[in-house]
């Protein structure tokens, strides 16, 4: 027979795909990680409605679990079998067409036993013996207990005169059509449907029950296979017909009874509940389809809400799992240990009587949702990194930069670092008398010689894990502790012992490059550095196209002031550098480095005036400025 298309599962994903314009900028994380969700979840949930490969396995899926996971079930107390087989062939005069007078007296003997209603599931489109065919045509309209055969749907494979005959025959005989719906990707039987498209009519056993007076659904639906009792035994009792005759009659009494062949290769199917290679016939089909319609049960399969809601909670657990930062073998773990929990806890509750989850959804969910945020953290990683090597770059030593990416998350937002208060030492340098020095060299000669000396410091700065923020001509602005804001007294004071520890080897560097300057003829010069250490506003400044990372507050301000300061002190650190620190910087070295107090420094909106120290190099012989002045 020809077989029923089945409803296609791309008609329920019709309206669910829909174009979505994403407007990125100015998201919040919250609401970019709440997009991935949805968006994973979206493409999860309707990819295997519209793709047939993953259409097909979900389908499978669920047949694994129905094929296996199916609960035992009493045999249905409504619907019993009577099989024609081979053994009752065997009587017969006739095997093909099934002897009609064979039929006539099982109809008989069925009334008898006053069942419920007869459904013949046996195709009658050729004669046989006139007197036979006139008996049979009578018991199938004789009153009392109804009768209803099968039909085909036009484009069966049956030749134009089978099929007038068969509609002579049926003619005053209820009936309904007997082509069943299979999948046309792998030909399973999963769906019924109850009405043909056009005027083809009911279906066999949508038919049955009309006439029993149970009103049945009128778009297609899935059938809830039954189990049986214990393996090997049917879901509904099953008769040989040539034994009718000697069963009790209250076996049957009160039943629909339907009567077809079970013969090997004819008339089999595939549904969910044949193990591989086994088959049903299709009068067990029409049972299950009929006792689900008398019983007015629906597929236990979960519905398309449930499983929506299902796939978006997977992927939200995927999601979770990435940005949870675990390292990528105990992500895998807990992705896998998160499916077997899944798959195993679905199959108990579909065992125990529950509904069934298909799985395919939430699986590509959670792995999407692991996959796509771990991309997306990877991307975003990335661009972190491109920020803080635009921020950073060249100006800090391998282990500086090694802190600022491992502890990134403590002071990176949206992108770029956010504004935070921390306390830190701020060194700031300058050159005395670089006016006068850029007036005596030619433009060629006065950068190579600022470039030797800028390169030079840099080292030193990032040689001290230390952070250069900007050149300010010949000055040089750096600072210790930032961005990576320092959560004790001793960070602090490690910040300010390494910020005064690189101002006396910027004065070990200069000494080296003065000799060289000397030699080429170039002028030797001093350098003044003040260092502050206190609390400050850090964070980016600028735009897209511009942004640089910016020191706000008085700390910075009061280093500056330190430096100019110097020129009121007469003595040097070192022969050509002269380091001033105020007296928070002081108390964290004082105890492992000489120094003199030099004054006290008045700073505008401060009440009490700033300590000033000169820090002295042990390592060098220290002067005053007149005996090395340029």
């Amino acid at each position: 027979m020809q077989d029923v298309g089945i409803p296609g599962r791309g008609l329920q994903a019709e309206g669910m795909v829909r174009r979505i314009r994403l407007h990125i900028r100015g998201w919040t994380p919250h609401g970019m990680v709440a997009a991935i969700v949805l968006g994973i979840a979206a493409a999860s949930f309707v990819l295997p409605l519209i793709l047939p490969p993953l259409r097909l396995a979900d389908e499978s899926f669920g047949d694994l679990l129905i094929g296996h996971f199916s609960p035992p079930e009493p045999q249905h107390r409504g619907v019993a079998m009577v099989a024609i087989g081979e053994d009752s062939f065997v009587a017969l005069a006739c095997r093909s067409p099934v002897d009609r007078a064979f039929l006539a007296d099982l109809i008989e003997r069925l009334r008898a036993a006053k069942v419920r209603a007869i459904g013949i599931d046996i195709l009658f489109d050729q004669p046989t013996l006139p007197e036979n065919d006139e008996r049979l045509r009578r018991r199938l309209t004789d009153p009392g207990v109804p009768v209803v055969a099968i039909s085909a749907l036009e484009g069966t494979a049956l030749t134009e005169r089978q099929q007038d005959f068969l509609r002579g025959f049926l003619t005053g005989v209820p009936h309904g059509y007997a082509n069943l719906a299979k999948d046309t990707l792998d030909g399973t039987i999963r769906w019924h449907v109850p009405v043909a498209a056009g005027d083809g009519g009911p279906s066999f056993p949508v038919r049955l029950a009309d006439v029993l007076g149970v009103t049945p659904p009128a778009e297609p639906f899935r059938i809830d296979w039954r189990n049986g009792p214990e393996p090997g035994t049917p879901p509904f009792p099953i008769y040989p017909a040539e034994l009718v005759h000697l069963l009790p009659p209250e076996w049957l009494a009160g039943k629909v009874v339907l009567v077809g062949t079970v013969l090997s290769g004819t008339d089999r199917h595939r549904t969910p509940l044949s193990p591989t290679g086994a088959s049903m016939p299709g009068v067990e089909v029409q049972a299950h389809v009929l006792a689900q319609l008398l019983d007015g049960r629906a597929s236990r399969r979960l519905g398309m809400p449930g499983q929506a809601l299902l796939t978006l909670a997977s992927s939200a657990a995927g999601v979770v799992l990435a940005v949870a930062g675990l390292p990528l073998w105990l992500l895998a773990l807990a992705g896998s240990t998160i499916l077997a929990a899944l798959w195993s806890g679905s199959a108990a509750l579909f065992a125990g009587g529950g509904v069934l989850v298909p799985l395919l959804s939430p699986t590509l969910a959670l792995a999407g949702g692991l996959a796509g945020m771990t991309a997306h953290r990877s991307l975003r990683e990335r661009a972190d990194r491109r920020t803080l090597m635009a921020l950073f770059a060249n100006h800090v030593s391998k282990p500086v930069a090694e802190e600022i990416w491992r502890e990134r998350a403590t002071f990176m937002a949206g992108g770029h670092p956010k504004p935070q208060q921390l306390t830190a030492s701020v060194l700031f340098s300058d050159i005395k008398g670089f006016t006068t020095i850029c007036e005596a060299l030619p433009p060629d000669a006065l950068i190579r010689w600022l470039d030797a000396y800028l390169d030079a410091m840099v080292d030193t700065v990032s040689a001290h894990d230390g952070v250069v923020l900007r050149f300010i001509g010949d000055a040089v602005l750096a600072v210790f502790g930032a961005p990576v804001a320092r959560t004790t007294q001793a960070e602090i004071d490690a910040d300010a012992a390494r910020a005064v520890d690189c101002a006396l080897a910027m004065g070990r560097a200069l000494d080296r490059l003065n000799r060289r300057w000397e030699a080429e003829g170039l002028p030797p010069v001093v350098i003044r550095v003040g260092i502050h250490t206190g609390p400050l506003v850090a964070g980016s400044l600028g735009g897209a196209r511009h942004r640089e990372y910016s020191l706000l507050g008085d700390t910075a301000n009061t280093a500056a002031r330190l430096e100019a300061y110097a020129k009121e002190v007469g003595e040097l650190t070192s022969p050509w550098c002269q380091v001033i620190v105020g007296e928070p910087t002081w108390n964290a070295v004082k105890s492992r480095l000489d120094g003199t107090p030099v004054g006290e420094l008045m700073l505008k909106g401060k009440r009490n005036a700033v300590r000033v120290w000169l820090v002295r190099d042990a390592a060098s012989a220290g002067g005053r400025i007149s005996e090395r002045s340029p």
